[in-house]
């Protein structure tokens, strides 16, 4: 049982190193991305707020859709990161 755990593990080696890249290369985005990203969430809501006074509705929607968007990316950059924390984790539980 041993000899064969220790085959798994070595087996599985190649994919925790592809998890770890895959890993490393989220979060450094996700921590670039995050000034950039800010400054276009504050961008788009200053604008959302000019044309809610404005009563634009059709550019209010589509500014709603863009914050959206952004939230979505976000999230999903977290979400990611977490699964592949999950994965890692139940690789080394092997």
């Amino acid at each position: 049982m041993f000899i064969l755990r220790i085959l798994l593990k070595t087996a599985l080696l190649p994919v925790v190193l592809i998890l770890l890249f895959v890993k490393v290369i989220v979060k450094v985005g996700m921590q670039l991305s995050s000034i950039i990203l800010g400054g276009l969430i504050l961008f788009v809501a200053g604008c959302l707020i000019y044309t809610i006074t404005k009563q634009a509705w059709s550019q209010t929607f589509l500014l709603v859709l863009i914050e959206a968007g952004i939230m979505g990316i976000t999230i999903g950059t977290a979400v990611i990161e977490s699964l592949i924390d999950a994965a890692l984790m139940g690789i080394a539980g092997i």
